[in-house]
C-alpha cells in the first residue's frame, strides 16, 4: 500500500500569472499605452461611487483619453459584489460593447469587473460559473487598477460573489479570471484612510503568511483534466509570500502612522500583490475559512476578522510547521530570529502579529464584533465545511479545533 501511495505522489507543480504588470508611481497613465499597444477603444471602468468624485477616476478616465478611446464608467460597486449589481453592470456592458474592461478600486471593484468580463458577450450566467473550474474564456480584455494595498485581487484567479437569495458569500475559481493587465501605482493609495489600510494590510499580511504554511504540493492528488484550485505550497510560491512577508512587516506600520509617506504606500503595494500571487497558487487555508463564516455571521471586514483570528490559526501550525513559523519570524524582522531555537521563533512570530494588529488599532477580540462564546459552534461548524480551504491545512482540522481557534480568539 505504501509504494502505491508514494507511486501517486504529485512530483509537479505549477505557477500561474496573468500577462503584463505596471508598478510604480505614476503607472495608472501606462493605461494609455497598454489601450494603444492592443489597439482597444472602447472601455467600461468598473469603480465605487466613493472614488468617482475623487480625482482617481478622472486620472483612468484622462489615460483612456489620451489613447482617444471612448470610456463608460460604472460606480456601483460596494462590498462584496452581488449578482444583481453584476447584472446592472452587464446590462450597460451590452448596449456600450466595451473592449476593455478597467477596474479601479479595492477588492469590490475587482472582483466585480472579473466576473462581468467573464460573462460578457458569452450567454454564461453568473450562477453557472460558481466554484472552481467553470469559468468559459474570456472574449473581452480585463484590467485592474487597485487602490488599497490587501487582496492582491489584480493578480489572482479569484472572485467573491453574494449569492442571489441568502446572500451567502462564493467562490469563483478559475485561471480564466486572472487579469490580463495589473497596474499597481501606489500614489492611488496615498488617500485610503488609516482604518482601511490597517485592515487592508492585515489581508495581505494573511495571504502571505497562510500561502507560506499550507500543505505542500506533492501531497494533493494531480487532476489532468481541471488542474487544482490551489497548488499547496512550492518553491516558487514560497519565493513571492517570503518577499511580501517582509514588505509588509517592514512598511505597515509606517503606512497606517504616516499615510503621506510614498515609499512605505509603495512596500505595501508590492507587498500586496506579492502576496495575491503566492496565495492564488499556493493557497490560503483556516484563517479565510473562518473570516468568511465570521463575515457571514457578523458582516464583519474581512481585514479584522483575519487579524482577530491569525495568531491562534499560526499557533494551532506551530507544530506541524514549526520551522517554517522560525522562518516568518526572520522575514517579519523578529529581532535575533535567527538565534532563537525554531519552538522560540514560532511564537516570536505569533507574539509579533499580535503586537502589530494592536499598534495598527485593529480589535484583537471577537466580541468587538458583538459574538460571545455562545456564537462560535454556528461559526466553526460553517468554516468546517468550506472544503477548499480546510484540505489546504497542513494539520487537518476537526471542528472542535475550529472551535478552540475561535474561544482562544476572544
Amino acid at each position: 500500500m505504501s509504494g502505491l501511495a508514494d507511486s501517486l505522489k504529485r512530483t509537479t507543480w505549477n505557477f500561474f500569472t496573468g500577462g503584463q504588470l505596471t508598478f510604480g508611481p505614476g503607472a495608472i497613465g501606462a493605461l494609455t499605452s497598454v489601450l494603444l499597444h492592443e489597439k482597444l477603444q472602447r472601455v467600461i471602468l468598473v469603480t465605487d461611487q466613493t472614488l468617482f468624485d475623487k480625482e482617481i477616476v478622472s486620472q483612468a478616465k484622462l489615460a483612456i483619453a489620451n489613447a482617444s478611446a471612448s470610456a463608460e464608467v460604472f460606480s456601483h460597486a460596494v462590498g462584496v459584489p452581488s449578482t444583481f449589481t453584476c447584472a446592472d453592470l452587464l446590462a450597460v456592458a451590452a448596449d456600450f460593447q466595451p473592449d476593455l474592461f478597467v477596474a479601479v478600486g479595492g477588492g469590490s471593484s475587482m472582483d466585480l469587473a472579473k466576473v462581468a468580463a467573464a460573462a460578457f458577450g458569452t450567454g454564461a450566467a453568473v450562477e453557472d460559473m460558481f466554484g472552481f473550474d467553470q469559468v468559459g474564456h474570456r472574449c473581452v480584455k480585463l484590467a485592474c487598477i487597485p487602490t488599497t494595498s490587501g487582496t492582491g485581487s489584480e493578480v489572482t484567479h479569484r472572485a467573491i460573489m453574494q449569492s442571489p437569495g441568502n446572500g451567502d458569500h462564493t467562490f469563483l475559481i478559475s485561471q480564466r479570471l486572472r487579469p490580463d493587465i495589473a497596474i499597481i501605482d501606489p500614489q492611488l493609495s496615498l488617500s485610503c484612510p488609516a482604518e482601511v489600510t490597517a485592515e487592508s494590510g492585515m489581508i495581505a499580511l494573511t495571504n502571505a503568511i497562510e500561502a507560506y504554511l499550507v500543505r505542500n504540493f506533492y501531497s494533493f492528488p494531480e487532476d489532468m483534466e481541471h488542474g487544482l484550485p490551489y497548488e499547496g505550497s512550492h518553491p516558487m510560491g514560497d519565493l513571492y509570500a517570503e518577499k511580501a512577508i517582509r514588505l509588509i512587516s517592514k512598511n505597515l506600520k509606517r503606512a497606517v502612522t504616516d499615510p503621506d509617506n510614498l515609499a512605505a504606500r509603495s512596500g505595501m503595494a508590492l507587498g500586496a500583490t506579492l502576496a495575491g500571487a503566492a496565495f492564488s497558487s499556493c493557497g490560503v487555508s483556516l484563517v479565510n475559512a473562518l473570516q468568511f463564516s465570521l463575515n457571514a455571521k457578523f458582516k464583519c471586514k474581512h481585514g479584522v476578522a483575519n487579524a482577530m483570528v491569525l495568531p491562534e490559526v499560526m499557533k494551532f501550525w506551530s507544530t506541524s510547521r514549526q520551522a517554517r513559523l522560525a522562518e516568518i519570524a526572520a522575514y517579519l524582522g523578529v529581532d535575533e530570529a535567527s538565534g532563537l531555537q525554531p519552538a522560540d521563533a514560532a511564537i516570536a512570530a505569533i507574539e509579533w502579529v499580535r503586537d502589530a494588529r494592536q499598534q495598527i488599532g485593529i480589535p484583537e477580540s471577537l466580541s468587538v464584533l458583538g459574538a460571545t462564546k455562545a456564537d462560535v459552534a454556528e461559526v466553526a461548524g460553517a468554516a468546517i465545511l468550506q472544503d477548499q480551504l480546510i484540505e489546504l491545512s497542513p494539520v487537518t482540522p476537526h471542528v472542535d479545533d475550529l472551535l478552540k481557534i475561535l474561544e482562544a480568539s476572544f
